[in-house]
């Protein structure tokens, strides 16, 4: 099987930009378009190029740009094996259109590529809920959707996942969840758990599935959500 674009198997390689000055009270944020792209930015850190175009901005290259102009948004650069992936972060003049009161400058500089890639694969998975809110969740879930009326915290596996299985240890949890990862096999640590959690799982190649098909759940094993029993046929 092919590696996922989003697979840590690739050479990848971060290029920060960093900004300086504070944010402009007076940046027009009257937008709504703006403001929920801005708003998502708020939430989750890192947003690709497409994922902006396409999820929040309508394709609208002139809007980003100005966006940027106005440091609402902040470009910068992803490198997969010598390929120039533009990404964006919140801008210091951003932050206020969102009303984050407690901004870092430059936050991103943090940001290692796995907690990119676990990013841009939330984007990947909020496209397949139309109509859905992202809303802001405490580490180490990158965010979580709100959709019909439920409430998923979103876990992307890349690398090692000690951080939810410490987590799920020393607090148990009882919220809706959706995992995402590369390989089923990769939840092999997981399945001592799964039993006791609300938890649905999906694949970087799942994505490309509408939302019908999209989940696995946990039946002493995973399991695609829409797969029917094979049915028993008695003979004699």
């Amino acid at each position: 099987m092919a590696s996922s674009p989003f697979s840590l198997s690739h050479d990848w390689k971060l290029c920060w930009k960093r900004v300086y000055g504070r944010g402009n009270p007076y940046v027009n944020g009257e937008s709504p378009r703006e403001q929920k792209a801005l708003q998502a930015l708020g939430a989750v850190g890192v947003i690709g190029s497409s994922q902006l175009m396409r999820l929040f901005l309508n394709r609208d290259k002139n809007r980003r740009k100005r966006m940027v102009r106005e440091k609402k948004l902040v470009r910068h650069e992803i490198r997969r094996n010598n390929q120039s992936i533009p990404i964006y972060t919140l801008g210091p003049n951003g932050a206020p259109i969102t009303q984050i009161s407690e901004y870092e400058d430059n936050y991103w500089v943090k940001y290692k590529v796995e907690d990119v890639l676990k990013r841009l694969l939330f984007f990947q998975l909020y496209a397949k809920f139309p109509k859905a809110r992202i809303v802001p969740a405490p580490s180490p879930f990158v965010g979580a959707i709100s959709f019909k009326s439920n409430l998923f915290y979103v876990y992307v596996i890349r690398g090692d996942m000690q951080d939810l299985l410490v987590h799920l240890k020393w607090h148990p949890f009882t919220e809706r969840m959706i995992i995402l990862t590369e390989s089923l096999s990769h939840l092999q640590p997981l399945n001592a758990f799964a039993p006791n959690l609300k938890v649905r799982v999906t694949t970087d190649q799942d994505l490309r599935c509408d939302l019908q098909n999209l989940f696995y759940r946990w039946e002493g094993t995973w399991v695609k959500e829409n797969q029917q029993p094979t049915p028993v046929v008695l003979s004699g």
